[in-house]
């Protein structure tokens, strides 16, 4: 099973409640073009709607995940570059406001180098498994670009405001054993291991309490935003809220029974 629309820039399948991105350009090193980002934000606004949907796992074919932005495309575009980049950030703006919001947590498998724009679609995963050789790279400043894809918050809510300055104005590359320091990825694994781990955890997510997981992810994506007050009336409403559902409590019986739940996503 898969999306009800076709894409080229990227595969998608849908099993057993967890949706598999595959970035699939290889040849080109995965690049963010117009396509990638009409096609993602179509993707992301169907599989945020699915209730079948309750993971996703995000990945990438060849030896790279991601170059970032066409370059290539981006040259060719001339004095019509700034609508060319106000058209495609339109989509990859909306579709990754709508990622980092939809109750599906997202993990990413990430090999090989990730730069541009691809490190914020790296950030703004939930859970990010790096594989040990991998790198990533701050580009916009080397090419006289500023960066873009909500890198400026996705990165800066992982590694905070000075450290992501620092990271954007120096054009930095950071290899995996530094980005596991600052908390720019949460797990540094064998190349050979970096699928198998990212898939396992997509699993595990994919048969958990889904609602909660949303909740989970609302409540965290507001907090700098709101005084503590206010968050301690977010966290009092949503807990509420969760309370109702069918796996709120499914846990409590399973808690009660000394058995393993067994989550609906409902």
């Amino acid at each position: 099973m898969g999306l009800g629309i076709s894409t080229k820039s990227f595969e998608c399948t849908i099993d057993g409640a967890l949706a598999h991105i595959v970035l699939d350009q290889p040849a080109r090193g995965n690049p963010i073009d117009g396509d990638f980002c009409r096609e993602f934000g179509l993707a992301i606004a169907e599989l945020s709607e699915r209730a079948d949907v309750r993971a996703v796992l995000l990945s990438a074919r060849g030896r790279l995940f991601s170059v970032g932005g066409d370059l290539m495309a981006l040259v060719k575009q001339s004095d019509a570059l700034p609508a060319t980049i106000k058209a495609w950030t339109a989509d990859l703006h909306v579709a990754l406001a709508r990622m980092v919001r939809m109750r599906a947590p997202v993990v990413a498998a990430v090999h090989g180098n990730v730069a541009g724009g691809s490190v914020s679609l790296m950030a703004a995963a939930d859970l990010v498994v790096m594989a040990e050789s991998a790198k990533i790279s701050a580009a916009f400043s080397r090419i006289g670009f500023s960066p873009d894809s909500g890198s400026t918050t996705t990165v800066t809510r992982r590694i905070g405001v000075a450290r992501a300055r620092r990271f954007f104005l120096l054009g930095e590359t950071l290899d995996a054993a530094a980005a596991l320091s600052l908390g720019l990825v949460d797990f540094v694994v064998p190349d050979a291991a970096v699928q198998t781990e990212a898939a396992r955890l997509a699993r595990e997510f994919a048969a958990g309490p889904t609602e909660a997981f949303g909740a989970i992810k609302r409540l965290f994506s507001q907090t700098a935003d709101q005084s503590f007050e206010s968050q301690l009336e977010e966290e009092a409403q949503t807990l509420a809220a969760i309370s109702r559902t069918a796996d709120a409590r499914e846990g409590v019986r399973a808690f009660l029974e000394k058995r393993k739940p067994v989550f609906s996503g409902r």
